[in-house]
């Protein structure tokens, strides 16, 4: 685990008649992100096997996601080098969000304590909803912290 120091800012926003696949399919086709992570509608899932996941469904993936377009997600996130966008369904329709961006010193944002940690795909693939022996190498997860309390967090893959 690494740590440091750095600004984030925080860009919310809301879409009433946006859903949560087609903001994120949106987003994608403009910036190609290193990783996407979805959840699908509960509704929606296969009880009938011992994940709850639909065999046509990888919830972590590499690059574009291209998940099943008759399946209603509600969250997603996309991830790039140093940026992460998490959208979630709103209750009366549409989706909100939220862009997580590590910003040079004196352009504003929070100052927040930054943790970089190794994630080991291995250790727990139901989890990320991997199959057999899927491991995405290099993969960290980064944590931003005021005070000791979680604010933000996001996904990358080591740069070599």
């Amino acid at each position: 685990m690494t740590d440091s120091q750095c600004r984030i800012v925080f860009s919310p926003g809301t879409d009433a008649s946006t859903s949560v696949t087609d903001l994120i399919r949106r987003k994608a086709q403009e910036t190609k992100p290193l990783l996407a992570w979805a959840e699908p509608d509960p509704l929606h899932v296969d009880v009938s096997n011992s994940t709850g996941r639909r065999s046509d469904f990888e919830p972590l993936v590499c690059g574009m996601p291209s998940w099943p377009t008759d399946l209603p997600l509600v969250e997603a996130r996309l991830f790039w080098a140093s940026t992460a966008l998490h959208v979630v369904v709103k209750e009366g329709g549409g989706c909100a969000w939220v862009r997580i961006e590590e910003a040079s010193k004196g352009s504003g944002g929070a100052e927040v304590a930054r943790s970089v940690i190794p994630v080991y795909t291995l250790r727990d693939l139901k989890r990320f909803g991997l199959q057999g022996e899927m491991t995405i190498k290099g993969l960290r997860a980064v944590e931003y912290r005021q005070q000791g309390r979680l604010v933000g967090w996001r996904l990358t893959i080591e740069e070599k």
